[in-house]
Parts: structure tokens; sequence; C-alpha cells
């Protein structure tokens, strides 16, 4: 295996870390993982024994040096920052490595689209994010790559749609995170599609987000200045999972449509429901598969195949023995 260089990469032992870092060892990348040390990957590799570790708090290693410290100590070709949430975490990285030669490629969010106009999303559409972790992505995107075309180091930003996969809980067709939603689709219980169940989900299993990270490294020099949209090959509407949902255990899709308002007013602001909803996800990948050969390994009903075996398998989710 012919060495490629090192990789540092902030946050590796997360959702998209666990499929990218062994990912990068594999194609063979000496790497660096940045973490906190409060979580483990999943699925387990045996590529992670690989691999140099580094225990980092990164608000407070920001402020003290030690990440300044742990960059310079590997001198790496290339950072993938899969945990950059704060505009200060980007101008640190901005000032560190101006002058450098290292590649920074940052991990954004759909989200900093908000309500878009036309679909599916590309990525020169405005930015009009909705929620105070969006508008932080997109000004978080707006300073690496202003700081990339004035020339202080190359960057790239990948945004991924709705991570879906082994390893947490999924976006249900209600619009959260909450499974008791799933559990009523397999009891044949009736849930409630949020404005019909019309908006849309774009998923993406984290397998996909990881190639792309690495597809970035391979065609660094296409990818340099670039955002890329990073989703399955098609999007799915909240109604369209949960008939699929259903049909998993043989069931049909009981629902009854109501709107957000008439929600909140009976039951309350559904705050994580709400930003799925009324945003929708819808992204072009056109320009990841023609500039760097993109290619989703998951379709988003694999992704949520893959998500709901990991659920069962927790006793997140349960099914009747004589279902």
């Amino acid at each position: 295996m012919i060495k490629k260089g090192r990789v540092l990469v902030i946050g590796g032992t997360g959702h998209i870390g666990s499929f990218l870092v062994p990912m990068l060892v594999s194609e063979g990348y000496e790497v660096v993982v940045l973490t906190r040390g409060l979580t483990q990957p999943f699925p387990r590799n045996f590529l992670f024994s690989r691999v140099h570790t580094e225990i980092i708090d990164r608000s407070q290693d920001e402020q003290n040096g030690r990440l300044q410290e742990v960059i310079k100590k590997y001198q790496p070709e290339a950072i993938i920052d899969l945990i950059c949430f704060e505009p200060q975490s980007a101008d640190y990285l901005i000032e560190l490595l101006s002058g450098s030669d290292a590649l920074l490629l940052s991990c954004g969010t759909a989200w900093v689209y908000g309500p878009v106009q036309k679909v599916p999303v590309e990525e020169t559409h405005p930015r009009n994010p909705l929620n105070d972790y969006a508008r932080k992505k997109a000004l978080i995107e707006e300073k690496l790559l202003q700081a990339c075309r004035a020339g202080k180091f190359p960057a790239v930003l990948i945004h991924p749609g709705h991570i879906t996969g082994a390893g947490k809980t999924l976006v249900t067709p209600f619009g959260d995170h909450n499974p008791e939603t799933l559990q009523k689709i397999i009891n044949g219980e009736e849930i409630f599609l949020l404005d019909g169940g019309f908006s849309i989900l774009h998923h993406v299993h984290p397998f996909d987000v990881a190639q792309l990270f690495v597809k970035a490294l391979k065609y660094r020099k296409k990818a340099i200045g670039e955002s890329f949209n990073c989703g399955a090959s098609h999007a799915m509407t909240f109604y369209g999972m949960g008939v699929f949902f259903a049909s998993l255990f043989g069931k049909e899709l009981r629902f009854r449509c109501i709107q957000l308002e008439e929600y909140t007013e009976q039951f309350g602001f559904p705050e994580e429901a709400y930003y799925h909803v009324r945003q929708g996800c819808c992204m072009s990948i056109e320009k990841a598969r023609k500039l760097l050969s993109f290619q989703p390994a998951y379709s988003p009903e694999q992704a949520i195949i893959d998500a709901t075996n990991y659920l069962l398998q927790q006793g997140v989710l349960k099914v009747k023995n004589n279902e």
C-alpha cells in the first residue's frame, strides 16, 4: 500500500468518523484522530487500531493552545473537521492554517439553505438559514471559503443531508428523532403527519458522507474552494418514508394529517419537527458527481433499513413475537 500522507480528523469517532477513519486507513493515509474520548466508533472496525489518537476538548484546548500544539506536532497534509459548530472555531483554524498548504475539509449541513425556491437545490442557492445552528454553519462556510479564495489556505465544504444509518436514531415521518413514532407504526397505530407529510427529507448514509470526504481528498484540485451537497440518489417525502417504514413490518401506514399550527395549538410547539418539515430538503448532488465522481452507495430506503435494524438490535424498537 502506497502511503498518501497524514490526515487529521477532528471528531473522528462519531457517526461519520466511524466510517471515514477506516476508509482513510484503507486508502493508505496515516490518520490522526482528535476526540474527546466520550464516544466509541460504531460500527467497530479493527482499522482504528492503526490510527494515532489524541484526546482533545475543543473549546478548552482552543483557548489554552493545546489544539494548536497537536496540529503543529503532526503537520497534517489535510484536516477533516467534522465538528466545527462555532464561527470562533473557524476563525481559530483560519489563523492557524494561514500560509499553510494543508487542505481543510469542513462538514457543513444542508440546513444552511433554509427554505428554498427550487428543488433539487444546488450549491449556488442563496443561504437562508432558519435557526441558530444553521446560521452558524452558514457563517463558518462563508469564513472558510473567503479565506480560501483570499489565498490563505485551501478549503472544501461538504453539506450532508439527513444522516441516517446504524448507530443513531433517525428522523421519523413526524419530523423529529423520537422513536415513539416508529414504534407506533410497527404497532399499527395512527401517527400524525405534519402538513400532509408532503415536505421532503433527503437522507444520506454516513458511509456516503465519508466517501465524499475521501473523494475530495483524491480530487483535491477540483474540490478546493468549493461546497458540495452530499445526499442519497433521491429524496423522500415524510409520507413516503412512513409508507416505506410501515411496509418493512407488513403494515399499512395509518396517519392523520394535521397542520403544524393546529398541532402546536393542541400539543405544543414541535421545534425539531418544525425545522425539518417547514424547510424541507432536496439537494442536487450533480456537482459532486461531475467533479468528484461521487456515487452514493446507499439509497434512502437502504439507509432507513440500516438504522432500523440497529434500533431493533438495541431494543429501542420492538416487534411482537407473533409479527
